[in-house]
C-alpha cells in the first residue's frame, strides 16, 4: 500500500489541489452522508439506508483512488466532490 503524499504538499503542475484537499472534500461528503444515515437508521427507512450505504462506499472507493491519483484526477476528484456537497446542501443527491 501507498503512503499518501503529505498533507501540505500542493499537485507539481501547479493546479493547486493537493492530497488533503481532495480528502477532505470527499470526506465532507462522506460525513453528509453518515449524518442522513443515522436518520434513516433512526426512522427505520431501510430503502434510504441501503441507498446512502452504496453512496459512502463510493465515496470511500474514491478516496482509495486519491492515494496513487495524478494531480489532474485529484483536481477532478476534488471539484466533483465539492460540487456535490453543494448540491447536497440545496437537497440535491
Amino acid at each position: 500500500m501507498h503512503t499518501p503524499p503529505p498533507a501540505s504538499s500542493p499537485s507539481p503542475d501547479g493546479e493547486g489541489v493537493s492530497y488533503e484537499d481532495a480528502k477532505e472534500a470527499v470526506d465532507a461528503v462522506i460525513a453528509w452522508y453518515g449524518r442522513q444515515l443515522l436518520d434513516a437508521r433512526r426512522s427505520g427507512d431501510q430503502q434510504r439506508q441501503a441507498e446512502l450505504i452504496e453512496q459512502m462506499q463510493a465515496c470511500a472507493e474514491d478516496r482509495r483512488r486519491l492515494i496513487d491519483a495524478a494531480p489532474a484526477e485529484m483536481a477532478r476528484i476534488n471539484d466533483l466532490y465539492a460540487e456535490r456537497l453543494r448540491n447536497l446542501g440545496t437537497g440535491g443527491s
